[in-house]
């Protein structure tokens, strides 16, 4: 069996990808990489437009059977190839999406399922969704990335023993350390002081008011004259360009940027900066700012040949500059999150405000948040206002804006004593597994993917109930499915017990962390997944429409 693999993010990207929408998938095709490879051969394509046919041509030839998996949403997966393609995704809501928009038949699922004859899912709570609209018979799987073996190492580190009382991990990055902010609802408000009010008008481009100077009594009976006042320099076209400028590019990246596209966002960026290059030559700033040094030029005899010119300079781009190092010191009970901060679903206010309301007199407890976003001023303000509106408080949240390798991943697994799931929806959650993987109990609500693997023996479980929602994807904003609100109450109470777990009852603490690990290795192990992905490509194939 030959199997064509594709995710629209590759290992050379992943770390400039973060946060960005179907990111998570490259982690999933990098588990199931391993397992396919023990039941075939395993290509992964960065074309498929171009390279996938070619590929399943090689394959009839030999006489080989060859698919084509599409790590990606149904509606970014091909449908007019030879090859016989499988889409691999994840979805959390209660109904694929049914209706067409935007001209392209893909938005509409049903179209993509049908050219396709079978799907492959992370859960069965998305099966069951495929199955109520393609019909019951409809040959669809639900299978996990199978990522237990992955983390062997760290489960046999520390699988078996209570986290320690004080860790340190080395980053590169940005830390933010609610201990060392000085919060203060008062930092919300910026105090403006406004002039009083005139009725005379004022004269345009005149220096500011500054208070009458009394003139000190002259000694002598005539005073020398006085001297006139500087005057301050014009605000000439460049100045109020600049200023122009700088105000726009403020009110975009504040008020702006965060709700446009991702494609609409980087073209507007590439215009602008051509945009700038072109007004600066206009106005003359490159020619200032690189004005040629004339030397002198020596007496040369008339009809002598020009000399050879010098061999073109070579340009060697500069390396990027790299992150700083920075230690971060964690201690006391120590909670960790693992998410996309632009994203709506992980709903990390709840997990913050009921985390700092449960602790606001603890000072032993942590809130680790590691953000996957690669802009940090696209929640840094939304970040400490909130925490500002939530001081004082004496537990300490913390914010790692910073990509971990593996090595310090498994410090910070190693480091935490619970993993915390606030989603309204969840198509996997590949960090809540890894984390259980290892032993670490967690607190998460029980909907949607979660039905899974989570239960009371490795979590405590945060209650939650449907609400109306909309497809993320959808521009049309259209309340067409389900997803979960969580009860607030519910976290607090699922902080308040985990905590008085670990301080007081570690056999009990241990004894969740044995469940979780035996229940991902029923759940998530190679050899399970294996032997499910087998009788699913073993199947009789489905014929597909001309």
């Amino acid at each position: 069996m030959n199997f064509i693999l594709y995710s629209d993010i590759g290992e050379n990207t992943i770390n400039k990808s973060l946060g960005l929408p179907e990111y998570s998938y490259y982690f999933v095709l990098k588990a199931f990489r391993t397992v396919l490879q023990e039941l075939g051969t395993v290509t992964v394509v960065r074309q498929p437009e171009t390279e996938v046919d070619p590929l399943f041509d090689a394959c009839r030839e030999r006489g080989e059977e060859c698919v084509f998996l599409s790590f990606s949403p149904p509606n970014k997966t091909l449908i007019d190839l030879r090859c016989p393609t499988v889409s691999v995704f994840a979805w959390e809501y209660s109904n694929i999406p049914d209706e067409q928009w935007d001209e392209d038949v893909r938005n509409d699922w049903r179209n993509v399922f049908g050219r396709h004859g079978r799907a492959i899912t992370l859960s069965s709570y998305t099966a069951r969704i495929v199955r109520e609209a393609m019909g019951p018979t409809f040959p669809v799987l639900a299978v996990p990335a199978p990522l237990w073996e992955q983390f062997a190492a760290p489960r046999a580190r520390f699988g078996s023993s209570l986290p320690p009382a004080q860790s340190q991990l080395q980053v590169r990055g940005i830390v933010i350390d609610s201990h060392v902010l000085g919060l203060s609802a008062d930092g919300l408000i910026a105090h403006v002081t406004f002039p009083q009010a005139s009725d005379e008008l004022d004269e345009p481009d005149e220096a500011p008011l500054l208070p009458p100077v009394q003139p000190e009594p002259a000694p002598e009976p005539v005073a020398p004259p006085l001297q006139p006042e500087p005057v301050a320099p014009a605000k000439n076209l460049r100045y109020r360009l600049a200023v122009t400028k700088r105000h726009l590019l403020t009110w975009y990246r504040e008020a702006v940027r965060d709700l446009l596209p991702l494609w609409l966002a980087r073209a507007v960026a590439l215009g602008g900066r051509g945009g700038n290059t072109v007004a600066r030559a206009i106005m003359g700033y490159e020619s200032r700012a690189h004005a040629p040094v004339q030397q002198p030029l020596p007496a040369e005899p008339q009809q002598q040949a020009a000399p050879a010119a010098p061999p073109a300079a070579v340009t060697v781009a500069p390396e990027p500059p790299q992150e700083p190092a920075v230690g971060v010191n964690l201690e006391g009970v120590v909670y960790t999150s693992i998410l996309s901060p632009k994203d709506g679903r992980k709903n990390w206010f709840d997990m913050v405000t009921a985390f700092c309301w449960t602790f606001r007199d603890v000072e032993d407890a942590t809130l680790v948040l590691k953000m996957n976003e690669r802009d940090l001023s696209l929640y840094h303000n939304t970040l400490l206002t909130l925490l500002s509106q939530l001081a004082p408080f004496k537990c300490r949240v913390l914010t790692l804006h910073a990509y971990l390798d593996d090595a310090t991943y498994e410090e910070l697994i190693g480091a935490t004593s619970f993993y915390v799931n606030t989603s309204l929806c969840e198509g996997l959650c590949l960090p809540l597994m890894e984390f259980m993987s290892c032993g670490r109990p967690v607190i998460a609500p029980r909907h949607t993917a979660m039905e899974d693997y989570i239960d009371d023996g490795a979590a405590f479980i945060v209650k939650s109930s449907l609400e109306h929602n909309v497809w993320p994807h959808d521009p049309r904003d259209l309340f067409r499915t389900l997803r979960y609100r969580l009860d607030w109450e519910s976290i607090c109470n699922g902080y308040a017990e985990s905590y008085q777990i670990a301080k007081q009852h570690p056999e009990k603490y241990l004894a969740m962390g044995q469940h979780a690990i035996a229940r991902m290795q029923a759940y998530s192990a190679g050899a399970v997944v294996k032997e499910q992905l087998r009788d699913f490509f073993q199947q009789e194939a489905v014929e597909e429409p001309a």
